[in-house]
């Protein structure tokens, strides 16, 4: 539970230091709704703001604050334009039971992390990277510790695929191809609805430089060994 609060507090500072602006939580006029999509359940924490009876924006059904340890569950996205001419994203959240539900902005809420998982997709990772030839684990790992915060996901896929098209030892190209199936499949499905907007992708960057920090100090304590 302390870990779990850890990272909500965490991701709540990472919005803050990027000054991503909160929108205002007082009723206002009716916002209006520009596109609307489904989204997949997905587990969130609510770290601030209000819950929203509509899309609309018009009238509060929860304060967030009320809810720090709640687990919510992503159902729909609507894009919608404020009363102050600003666009902001909403989800349609719920509960587990279905009482505390409504609109919130997106960017008060912080994914749940699955901490379980994510140290088997670590050690799958590194498992990969030491199974190839000693010249290709050195150039993985050299694309692996050039992330910065300026790198995206795809630009580490494209860059992991340049390397494969050029090798030619057919173990390596197929246990390469693992690696970039790995990191598409369960690495994007965690991060990658943060790059609709430029403030969430930088949360999508510190996720994905963490993991690549942990891979490679797990395949340093490895390599040791």
């Amino acid at each position: 539970m302390k870990k779990r609060f850890l990272i909500i507090a965490l991701f709540a500072g990472l919005f803050t230091a990027f000054g991503v602006s909160t929108p205002a939580a007082a009723k206002s006029k009716s916002a209006k709704v520009l596109s609307s999509r489904t989204l997949s359940k997905k587990p969130y924490h609510a770290v601030s703001g209000y819950l929203y009876t509509s899309a609309h924006l018009t009238k509060k059904a929860h304060n967030a604050d009320n809810y720090p340890f709640t687990v919510f569950y992503t159902y729909k996205s609507d894009t919608v334009r404020k009363a102050n001419g600003n666009k902001a994203v909403y989800y349609y959240v719920r509960n587990s039971n279905g009482k505390v539900k409504g609109w919130i902005w997106r960017g008060h809420l912080v994914r749940v992390v699955d901490t379980q998982k994510q140290l088997s997709q670590i050690n799958q990772l590194v498992d990969l990277i030491d199974s190839t030839s000693t010249k290709t684990q050195g150039q993985i790992e050299s694309l692996l510790k050039s992330v910065n915060n300026d790198t995206t996901l795809p630009t580490l896929i494209n860059n992991l695929t340049e390397l494969q098209n050029h090798l030619t030892n057919n173990s390596d190209i197929a246990k390469l191809g693992q690696i970039i199936s790995l990191i598409q499949s369960d690495v994007s499905n965690g991060i990658n609805f943060l790059y609709s907007t430029t403030q969430t992708l930088h949360s999508a960057n510190s996720n994905l430089m963490t993991l690549i920090s942990s891979v490679l100090k797990l395949s340093q304590i490895t390599n040791i060994h």
